[in-house]
């Protein structure tokens, strides 16, 4: 081809193009505004064609009603439901009005004609998207099909009163499974497929199988220890019972390493604690938590019982009453720790009861680590208290009272035995040193009030009257008693 025929045909081409631009700048000039849709376009089904923004986000909401009407079927185990639409967060993505204003809008002058120039007479249809709230899918679905959902049953074991532990065996449960729901609705809503959304029973397994608890290897008493409180004291009996309760149906895994501060935590008034008397610098004083040292060597008593491996253990700077010299175990937050390790090869149960006076704390196990198991403690040496006698101002002379009764401090040695046959192995444990408790006496340093009866008057020869009074017999000393002074101190001043 010439050149000469290249320039003509171009020139046709171009008159033809731009004949064609004018008609269709003719034919929509009331679409040539950005804010309004071009002809040609179609959102789904529906023309938008002329529609501004505001017009076209109501016709989308508008075809998002009648889409919220559509029937949907669940089926699921031969049962069958309404899935309604409105519930499970179904609603039509405006993003495409957006798409739809741009067609034609976008780009250089003649890219905006060409560009509508094709839609007008190809059209261009933009899908609507329809999305869905997972989760609320997944709770209505629930809350459907909730007669076809069967709970699962955790596995576990229970200790009889008289000690014997029974297997409670599991049960899986199971229901509809709502993942597979989502990406059928989705097709259903944007694809029109069948409105049948087809879900399956799942099982659901419990969290402990009976074969798992089985496997933990309890099945006996491994040990227990007992200990007595006076049961007028209260703060100290519910100081011990919160202390108690802290390691009641604790279990251990096989190796683990027990600590008694870390189980029972921070002995204050947050954590439910009372003022009770404690030891603290070698005296008895009122402290919160008082009587939970009471549980630390109770527990103690049940670990060597049991035969387990004691970690660290601490006696008190002064004797107790509640367990023989060498067997307590006091504890300090964030101080002093009693601990013991689960040196079995199954795991132990902890089980504490507070009845009446008595503390008892149980430990169960695996049968095969029964141990017959004997403590002895002895005192190797004694150290008596002191008496110290303070003045005390508001007693009277000549009077004392008892303020700390003394105790004596010893130093003790302990043992286990464990007994197999007749063999006997023995265990040396902690040795023991106790302070004594010095006897305090306060001694009165109180002046006893002493009152001297005024001089004795006569009366006028003249008066005649018998109204003087009664006649009091005064002692040559010039002391009347005071009837309100105590016999004692009639003595002192006769």
């Amino acid at each position: 081809m010439s050149r000469t025929s290249i320039l003509v045909a171009a020139v046709v081409f171009t008159t033809i193009l731009l004949g064609s631009m004018l008609a269709l700048s003719v034919s929509e000039r009331a679409y040539v505004r950005p804010d309004v849709v071009v002809p040609g376009v179609k959102v789904g089904p529906m023309s938008f064609a002329g529609l501004t923004a505001a017009e076209g986000m109501a016709r989308l909401r508008e075809y998002e009603k009648e889409l919220l009407l559509q029937p949907v079927r669940l089926d699921c185990a031969g049962r069958c439901w309404r899935l309604p639409l409105e519930k499970v967060g179904a609603t039509v993505d405006t993003g495409v009005l957006s798409e739809a204003l741009a067609v034609g809008h976008r780009g250089w002058l003649l890219n905006r004609y060409l560009d509508r120039y094709r839609v007008s007479r190809d059209g261009k249809v933009l899908p609507i998207k329809v999305n869905i709230d997972q989760e609320r899918l997944t709770a209505t679905i629930a809350e459907l099909t909730k007669e076809l959902t069967v709970l699962p049953q955790n596995a576990g074991f229970k200790v009889l009163p008289n000690d014997t532990v029974v297997i409670i065996s599991g049960r899986e449960g199971r229901y509809a499974d709502p993942v597979p729901a989502y990406p059928q609705l989705l097709d259903i809503l944007n694809h029109n497929s069948e409105p049948v959304v087809r879900l399956a029973l799942k099982e659901l397994p419990p969290d402990y199988t009976t074969e798992e608890i089985v496997a933990m290897g309890i099945d006996a008493r491994l040990g227990e220890f007992t200990t007595s409180f006076d049961a007028t004291k209260a703060n100290r009996v519910y100081n011990i019972s919160v202390a108690a309760g802290a390691l009641n149906s604790l279990l251990v895994k096989p190796g683990e390493v027990v600590s008694f501060n870390k189980i029972v935590g921070p002995r204050s008034s947050e954590a439910g604690y009372k003022t009770a008397p404690t030891i603290i610098n070698n005296e008895f004083v009122d402290a919160l938590g008082g009587g939970v040292c009471q549980v630390s060597t109770t527990l103690y008593n049940a670990v060597l019982l049991a035969g387990l491996e004691v970690v660290e253990r601490h006696s008190h700077s002064l004797p107790v009453t509640y367990v023989p010299a060498g067997r307590d175990a006091t504890v300090v937050y964030e101080g002093a720790d009693f601990r013991f390790r689960n040196n079995t090869d199954k795991y132990l149960y902890l089980r504490t009861l507070v009845t009446g006076n008595k503390l008892t704390i149980k430990i169960f196990g695996n049968k095969n680590y029964i141990r017959s198991v004997r403590i002895q403690s002895w005192v190797t040496e004694v150290f008596k208290p002191k008496t110290i006698r303070r003045e005390d101002p508001n007693l009277e002379i000549g009077k004392a009272v008892v303020k700390q009764k003394g105790i004596s401090g010893c130093y003790a040695r302990a043992e286990r035995r464990f007994i197999a046959g007749d063999k006997t192995v023995r265990e040396e444990l902690p040795p023991s040193f106790y302070n004594p408790l010095d006897e305090i006496i306060a001694v009165g340093t109180k002046a006893v009030p002493v009152i001297v009866a005024p001089p004795k008057t006569e009366p006028a020869p003249d008066s005649g009257s018998s109204d003087r009074g009664p006649v009091v017999d005064v002692p040559q000393n010039n002391v009347i008693f005071d009837q309100s002074l105590p016999d004692t101190v009639y003595r002192g001043l006769r």
